[in-house]
């Protein structure tokens, strides 16, 4: 659990996190960020874990996030291709993409796959700059995982987070969607073709990113916004497994995961 309680100014306790992923850097980053630009910067206590600390020092949370994270990281685990990175717009993500390619490529080792990761997280960072509307902008963060530390299969994971409006506040803008009452089901009914563009006829982003994720091989996408998270299990030529939950505190803006098997 590495969120607190509440989003009340004070402090972020990571002290008893005891595992993290690209997801919760990112997602650490924007709470933080946001609380900041509220003039209410919190402190933040640090793993008590070493490896951990480790962990999140290798991915670039001390360069957004200022606290007693001591000096270097050493952590077990790949080290990103993609550490947090702050992407305050979509145009500032088309710039960073060709830097992005090379590192990419050699961690994930094979063009398809470096194409359509780049092409999900381009769509994800745009939709955030789209539709989040958030001063904080958004974090992402990447790297190949071998599995060693984890159990799972070898892949890539992602992170992409904001601080904006969030998924279903945003789909309630649309009269057909405003008395949807779980923000869990306006999740899943936002990977569908035409939904998020609510009142206009627009909204391929998501499509677009389960299709990538999808044709990449087993994959995972997890979205969590406000009061709820849409857990799905993607294989090619398979349908969709879907979790739907609830989801406390209410999250500030949107963060989403994507785990893809087989780099």
């Amino acid at each position: 659990q590495a969120t607190p309680t509440s989003w009340e100014p004070g402090t972020i306790d990571l002290s008893g996190l005891t595992w993290a992923t690209p997801f919760d850097v990112a997602a650490i980053a924007a709470i933080w960020t946001r609380m900041a630009d509220a003039g209410h910067p919190p402190q933040v206590a640090v793993p008590t874990d070493p490896t951990v600390r480790a962990y999140l020092v290798d991915m670039g949370l001390p360069e957004v996030v200022p606290g007693g994270w001591g000096s270097g990281g050493g952590s077990a685990v790949d080290p990103p291709w993609l550490p947090l990175t702050h992407v305050p717009s979509s145009d500032a993500w088309d710039d960073l993409q060709g830097e992005l390619w090379p590192a990419a490529s050699v961690a994930l080792g094979d063009v398809t796959l470096t194409r359509r990761t780049l092409e999900i997280l381009g769509e994800l960072v745009d939709n955030a700059a789209t539709h989040g509307t958030s001063p904080a902008g958004t974090f992402v963060c990447a790297q190949r995982y071998t599995g060693s530390t984890s159990g799972l299969s070898p892949g890539v994971w992602l992170g992409v987070a904001d601080a904006g409006v969030g998924v279903p506040d945003h789909l309630r803008r649309n009269p057909k969607y405003e008395t949807v009452v779980r923000d869990a089901d306006l999740i899943v009914l936002a990977r569908r073709q035409w939904v998020t563009g609510t009142t206009e006829r627009r909204g391929w982003g998501l499509v677009e990113v389960f299709e990538a994720a999808t044709a990449s091989g087993p994959s995972q996408i997890v979205i969590r916004s406000r009061g709820g998270e849409g857990d799905f299990r993607l294989r090619p030529d398979r349908r969709a497994y879907v979790r739907k939950t609830d989801v406390a505190p209410v999250v500030p803006g949107t963060w989403i995961h994507v785990r893809v098997e087989g780099a």
